[in-house]
């Protein structure tokens, strides 16, 4: 059987921005954690994050961010299959995606699972994530946030693979 065509890129409409916005603060985790579309919306659009949205048959059904500066270069911030295209492998394959566009610049990933989130902990760790610790009371008290890291090696000495030069 064919696997499902899909398309993800960097989103660049107000309608790819909003859609993210209301699928994330929908769902889980942001639900039980209190974050509101306007929260949402602000985090997405913040200018340190890169948002990627993926399409399946035309429809707008998930959406990742990333963050590639900062301390935790290569951190997943927030990812999101709509409920509507889940189970068919749509989110294994967006990971994938990600994973190779962060592994080209730098070693490791980086994701926070909120500790009731038991079906993002079996996913990170049916992708080969591994548990590095856990923030107690991180975003609300009660809840408790599982860093998750999958590394290709350690960030001393790690050279980009694909390194623009300007002159």
């Amino acid at each position: 059987m064919e696997k499902e065509k899909l398309l993800i890129k960097r989103a660049d409409t107000d309608f790819e921005y909003h859609r993210s916005a209301l699928l994330l603060s929908e769902n889980e985790p942001w639900l039980s954690l209190g974050k509101t579309f306007d929260y949402t919306m602000g985090k997405i659009r913040d200018a340190a994050g890169e948002l990627y949205v993926v399409y399946s048959q035309e429809e707008l059904a998930g959406c990742i961010l990333i963050e590639l500066r900062g301390n935790l270069r290569g951190f997943i911030r927030s990812f999101c299959i709509d409920p509507r295209f889940q189970g068919g492998g749509i989110g294994g394959r967006v990971i994938a995606y990600i994973e190779k566009l962060i592994f080209e610049s730098y070693p490791n990933v980086f994701v926070f699972a909120a500790s009731f989130n038991e079906g993002a902990i079996r996913f990170y760790e049916r992708h080969g994530y591994e548990r590095v610790g856990t923030f107690k009371d991180y975003v609300v008290r009660g809840s408790d946030e599982i860093l998750f890291r999958k590394t290709i090696g350690p960030s001393g000495g790690f050279h980009k693979k694909y390194e623009k030069v300007e002159i």
